[in-house]
This record gives structure tokens, C-alpha cells and sequence, in this order.
């Protein structure tokens, strides 16, 4: 008989937990990660040095890689790794970094974009350019202009179409009384 180890994932709370499920319902889940192995040892409490870990596999080191900076076996790291709520953290994680890393780079280029934009519309020869260049910076400034839009219907309804089916609505109308015994 085997003897019951609450320690085990399988035993543990996070087993089949909200947060297991909804990991496994995410979209941003980490690709294939659902084939990959379950840990064997549930971690029901996150300690600072698990958010460490968190960070470092986020900046793509490996478990040896991660092992060696923080001091832990390389087994023992495998077994955060695989805690549903490690995934959760690492995925939040990657996507606060994408975005973060994208709108530092546009903050910094958006200054130089506008200036080119001003250089375009003082200096280039072209009519067209320089046209281009001032529409573009008000468009960014005031936000481009409303649009009019105007849409016609060329779908007539005409008097026998709707005579028409008013004769067969009568008709279903009296069937249905026929049907529930109201005749």
C-alpha cells in the first residue's frame, strides 16, 4: 500500500487549483507547455528567491544557468519551474518586459521621428513631401480629421413585399392556434 505524502503535487491543493486550470486555459501560456511535465513536489508558498527565478528564466537563462547564479540544484530548480503559478508569474512576466522594452525604444526614437518630420517639411523640394510631412505632424498633434461617410440603401421594400408577408404571417399565426388547440 502506498503511503499517503502530502508534499506530492498530485496531493497537494495546486493540483487541478484555480490557478492550474486557469493557466491551462490561457492563451498566453507558453507554447507546448501543457506536453511538459508535471513537477513532482508541490511549492505551495513563493519565497523572494522564486521570484528571482522567475526574472532570471524570463531574461532566456537555462535551469544550470539559473542553479549556478542562485546556489540551488539543478533538480530543485526544475521542480519551481514546473509550479503552475511559476508559469503564471513567468508569462506575465515576459509580457510586462516586451512591452516595457517597445515603449522605451518609441519614447526614445519619438523625439528624432518628429524632428525629421519638421526637417522633411523646411527643406525638401517637393511640394508633396513637405505636404506629407506638415499633415503628419498635425495628424499627430490634433489626431486625423472626422471623415463624412454617407451609405444608401438600394434594397426598396415595396407594398406587395410587404402585404405579402403579412398574408404569411397570418398563416403561420394560425397554424400555431391549430397546433396548440386554440381553434
Amino acid at each position: 500500500m502506498k503511503k499517503f505524502n502530502k508534499q506530492l503535487f498530485e496531493n497537494s491543493p495546486l493540483s487541478g487549483s484555480a490557478i492550474d486550470q486557469d493557466y491551462s486555459r490561457d492563451p498566453d501560456r507558453l507554447y507546448g507547455d501543457l506536453d511538459s511535465q508535471s513537477p513532482n513536489l508541490a511549492i505551495l508558498k513563493e519565497k523572494p528567491e522564486h521570484r528571482m527565478i522567475v526574472y532570471l528564466k524570463a531574461q532566456g537563462l537555462s535551469n544550470n544557468e539559473i542553479a549556478e547564479r542562485t546556489g540551488y540544484t539543478y533538480p530543485w530548480v526544475s521542480q519551481i519551474t514546473r509550479q503552475p503559478w511559476f508559469k503564471q508569474r513567468l508569462v506575465a512576466e515576459m509580457k510586462e518586459s516586451g512591452r516595457d522594452s517597445i515603449q522605451d525604444m518609441l519614447k526614445v526614437t519619438a523625439a528624432d521621428s518628429v524632428q525629421t518630420l519638421i526637417e522633411l517639411r523646411d527643406t525638401s523640394d517637393s511640394p508633396a513631401v513637405r505636404k506629407a510631412a506638415a499633415s503628419d505632424l498635425l495628424d499627430r498633434y490634433l489626431g486625423k480629421p472626422t471623415m463624412r461617410v454617407e451609405s444608401t440603401n438600394s434594397n426598396k421594400v415595396t407594398y406587395e413585399d410587404v402585404t405579402g408577408i403579412d398574408k404569411e404571417l397570418l398563416k403561420v399565426n394560425e397554424e400555431l392556434k391549430r397546433l396548440s388547440g386554440h381553434v
